[in-house]
């Protein structure tokens, strides 16, 4: 590996296989992971447990783990996902608010129509929020990573350790339930 100048910025010390692959993780190394993944870690967190605080705590416990584990972690991205994700169901199973989550909506506004129109998308959406509360685990997580924190195909299955077969057939079957869910609700 070079050495860094003055002028490289932290993306530029090293690629992202080797953020997991030292020894000991240095002080450079834990500061890259949370430079390039806090954000997702904590949206997945709040998606999961719907209170800002909770997911900062959550976050932080993910990051924590990994200063401590961070030596023999391939991956820092899709681990400290998995991290985050069991950090929050277990404190969900603690607090027993796993049946009452919400799904974190997509970073988008409702268009400009009308007020009767707006209304039903945020109907359709609460409704939508509560069927994905009813899936099971791991459907559930496949749905939040995968539709609605965009992360691929690969990157779910290293999160949540399936194979990349297993994460199609799941998500297929928790888009077919949330569809088949939906039309029976409209009819």
């Amino acid at each position: 590996m070079r050495e860094l100048d003055s002028a490289d910025g932290p993306e530029a010390a090293m690629p992202e296989t080797e953020i997991g692959e030292a020894r000991q993780p240095s002080a450079m190394q834990f500061r890259l992971a949370v430079l390039r993944h806090h954000r997702l870690v904590y949206r997945v967190c709040y998606s999961l447990l719907r209170d800002q605080h909770e997911a900062e705590d959550a976050a932080q416990d993910a990051f924590m783990r990994y200063w401590q584990r961070g030596g023999g972690v391939r991956g820092a991205k899709a681990w400290l996902i998995t991290v985050a994700r069991n950090v929050c169901l277990d404190r969900l199973r603690r607090s027993q608010r796993l049946n009452e989550t919400a799904l974190l909506e997509p970073d988008q506004e409702a268009g400009e129509g009308d007020a009767e129109g707006q209304a039903e998308q945020e109907q359709s959406m609460g409704l939508l929020s509560s069927l994905v509360e009813q899936l099971p685990e791991p459907q559930r997580s496949l749905i939040l990573l995968f539709d609605v924190h965009g992360l691929s195909g690969a990157e779910c299955a290293e999160a949540l350790e399936l194979n990349t077969n297993q994460v199609k057939v799941y998500l297929h079957r928790a888009r077919k339930t949330l569809r088949r869910e939906m039309e029976r609700l409209h009819e």
